[in-house]
């Protein structure tokens, strides 16, 4: 007799503003029958939960729990969101220090329970950390997956279809690189429904501006839209799930 698969479950490792917006962002996909939270503050992951588990009847039946790295088992899917923030006047050095020595503390713990997962990093920095998330969990490079420019390329996309007047759905425009200062706009394929941005101004009898793109760039890049006033928490919570929608989330 053949065996039935059993069910999708989806381990979250910090449940800070970007682990909990990524856990109510798969709650609302449909994509996991089961989710469970894990932080070293266990109120706040019980809460959390709580707080999902209200949301259960308005969107899909979802078992939603707060646990511990033995409950990582059998998980389709690890989300990493733990680890500190960046501090006003503290360096990437800094933060790197600081999570790497969270990272070694996390990372060995999911390994031993799941070592069979795939392991998405959405903590800054962080490509970084995801190197490190590889080294220390011993896993294929092809099983740890950063949640790397697809937060940078969705800005990027809103800044454009903000300044065109078009709906964001409509450009495609990627940023590539590292997560951060050294990142790439690719401007070469940028385009709106298929024309490149000088074709759709030409169209349109629109003025292209350079050195507006450029801005565009740096708003992307620099995130002065919302740095230093308050977090990301929906932008990258909802942005790893491009990723996560890429993996075949059905057991063996």
């Amino acid at each position: 007799m053949e065996e039935r698969p059993g069910p999708v479950r989806v381990a979250v490792v910090g449940v800070g503003n970007v682990g909990a917006t990524f856990a109510y962002a798969l709650l609302l996909s449909g994509l996991a029958s089961e989710i469970v939270l894990i932080d070293s503050n266990r109120a706040k992951a019980e809460g959390e939960s709580m707080d999902l588990n209200h949301a259960v009847p308005f969107t899909h039946p979802t078992r939603i729990w707060a646990g511990n790295y033995p409950e990582c088992a059998g998980a389709a899917v690890t989300v990493l969101a733990a680890g500190a923030s960046q501090k006003p006047g503290e360096t990437r050095i800094d933060l790197i220090k600081k999570n790497a020595a969270i990272w070694r503390a996390i990372i060995p713990e999911v390994a031993k329970h799941n070592p069979a997962g795939i392991l998405l990093i959405a903590t800054n920095p962080v490509d970084v950390l995801t190197y490190a998330a590889w080294k220390l969990s011993g896993f294929a490079a092809g099983r740890v997956i950063g949640s790397g420019t697809v937060l940078d390329t969705s800005r990027f996309r809103y800044l454009l279809s903000r300044h065109f007047g078009v709906d964001a759905r409509s450009i495609h425009a990627y940023i590539i690189g590292e997560h951060g200062d050294s990142e790439v706009p690719v401007w070469s394929l940028a385009n709106i429904a298929g024309m490149r941005l000088p074709e759709f101004c030409q169209a349109q009898n629109l003025p292209y501006d350079p050195h507006a793109m450029d801005e565009i760039f740096v708003q992307t890049r620099d995130n002065v839209l919302c740095r230093g006033r308050w977090p990301d928490a929906h932008h990258p919570g909802h942005s790893s799930q491009p990723e996560h929608r890429a993996f075949d989330l059905q057991p063996d």
